[in-house]
């Protein structure tokens, strides 16, 4: 956390940085119209870190193994590469599912179960039981990270109502159960993932993405849903039939309690957002969700991935909307897992590509999305929250630095950082020892219920473990350092 002390004639005369407890006293003067301080250790050792003007240039260090892998064994860092490594090859990836389904078949429930647990279960999952889930927050906690927990379940796909209704409130329950145990975690700001697919047909999410594309640019429909989910009233739009309006209403239903339920523990539900035929009804779903929630704590999120065009544009338009109401605005800021599919789909179906042409064009929106965030979450922190989900390093620094610009406090309780459990590591926990609020997003399930899970998420983080060969290198550093 930074202190600012100010003087009237320089306005910004000393700068004190609570980084692990170290620094304790700073050095500034004016260079060139340049405000530049240098940090001291108690030991008098300076670190070099630059101000210019407010903000703060530094070379941030994601290097330090030691740090980063300490709350490892030497058999956990040679799981981790090893799954890392194997996680890159691509036939391996696009035959996930069928090859653990044929594990399963072949050894069996138990002896799959005994071999997944300490491999690729272990690695990316965070526990099958209340328990289990327990020990690894604990040890998440003594290196200063938090849960974000998620449940791991996926869509239902069957064509038989009856039978997707039953699957609906089966992952409504479940759902349930997660936020209990997120809520006994103890945790100040909890929070989990909720995919709105697993409790709500996707197919009537298509055909009310087609008629609202828009739903911020057309607020009575999100009121209408709201007070749906609110009152519990029956709602009907003109576009849907009478089986399409049933099942309208009874996900309502679903989600009423699944609100009900965050209002009354205080659990934040950040809800994913899918693919792009998905999203506008999901997006309907979770701005009508803010109105219904968000009044005295902003505890629904969006998620918003920017490797989709006009994305910033589009998070600006919804957080007018929501602000116009009077509630707060929630955004969980990803770059997106779906990107490959998007483009097969638009080559297919012969629609414009919506997703951003290159790595460099996604990265300048989610730092545009990121800047937009941050800067009114500067002026009102009460209204505005974000989660800056990112792997990537530069995003991270250009995050901290525009924090420290705009003297955001950390501990505001409106920003956080994310990664995945099992992943970028040495990320989380250089995050961790400058004191920021930091999670890892924990899936929580059976090995049975996560096998889809698991293999949809290696699919989606392909071009993140792709670029995983610096935290590669990082744990082989680790392992080699090890006695």
């Amino acid at each position: 956390m930074a202190h600012i002390v100010r003087g009237r004639s320089s306005r910004v005369i000393a700068i004190y940085f609570n980084y692990s407890g170290n620094f304790k006293t700073t050095n500034a003067f004016h260079t060139n119209g340049q405000f530049r301080a240098e940090l001291s250790t108690e030991k008098g050792r300076k670190t070099g870190t630059t101000y210019v003007g407010n903000s703060l240039s530094r070379d941030l260090r994601f290097d330090d193994y030691q740090k980063a892998f300490q709350s490892k064994s030497r058999l956990e860092l040679a799981r981790s590469i090893a799954i890392i490594k194997m996680c890159t090859n691509d036939t391996i990836v696009d035959n996930s599912f069928k090859l653990m389904n044929t594990g399963r078949r072949v050894l069996g429930n138990k002896l799959f179960d005994r071999l997944a647990k300490p491999t690729v279960y272990g690695q990316f999952v965070g526990g099958d039981s209340p328990e289990s889930l327990l020990r690894t927050v604990v040890r998440m906690r003594k290196m200063g990270v938090g849960p974000l927990v998620a449940v791991a379940m996926e869509e239902d796909t069957t064509d038989d109502t009856r039978e997707a209704d039953q699957k609906y409130d089966r992952n409504l329950a479940t759902t349930l159960q997660c936020l209990e145990v997120v809520s006994g975690l103890k945790d100040p700001h909890p929070m989990m993932q909720t995919k709105l697919t697993a409790m709500f047909p996707a197919k009537l999410c298509e055909k009310i993405s087609q008629h609202v594309p828009h739903p911020s640019q057309n607020g009575q429909v999100v009121t209408t849903v709201a007070n749906g989910i609110r009152h519990g009233d029956q709602i009907r739009f003109d576009f849907l039939s009478e089986d399409e309006t049933a099942d309208l209403n009874r996900g309502l239903s679903r989600i009423r309690k699944l609100c009900e339920a965050a209002v009354e523990n205080g659990v934040i539900m950040m809800v994913d957002a899918e693919y792009t035929y998905l999203n506008p009804a999901l997006n309907l779903l979770t701005l009508a969700m803010m109105l219904v929630c968000n009044g005295r704590k902003t505890l629904v999120y969006y998620t918003y991935q920017n490797y989709l065009k006009g994305m910033t544009e589009y998070l600006q338009t919804d957080m007018t909307y929501i602000h116009s109401h009077g509630v707060g605005f929630g955004t969980k800021l990803v770059r997106g897992a779906y990107i490959d599919k998007e483009r097969r789909l638009a080559q297919t179906k012969a629609y414009p590509d919506p997703t951003n042409a290159t790595y460099r064009d996604t990265s300048d929106t989610y730092h545009r999305s990121m800047n937009k965030m941050l800067e009114n979450i500067a002026q009102n922190p009460d209204t505005c929250s974000a989660i800056i989900a990112s792997h990537n390093e530069d995003t991270v620094a250009k995050a901290i630095n525009r924090i420290m610009e705009l003297q955001i406090d950390p501990k505001c309780g409106s920003i956080f950082f994310g990664q995945s459990y099992g992943m970028s590591d040495h990320v989380t926990n250089t995050l961790s020892e400058m004191k920021m609020p930091v999670y890892k997003s924990i899936p929580y399930g059976s090995v049975e219920d996560t096998l889809a899970y698991l293999s949809r998420r290696a699919m989606e983080n392909r071009s993140v473990l792709e670029r995983a060969q610096r935290e590669k290198t990082l744990m082989w550093k680790a392992l080699k350092a090890r006695k």
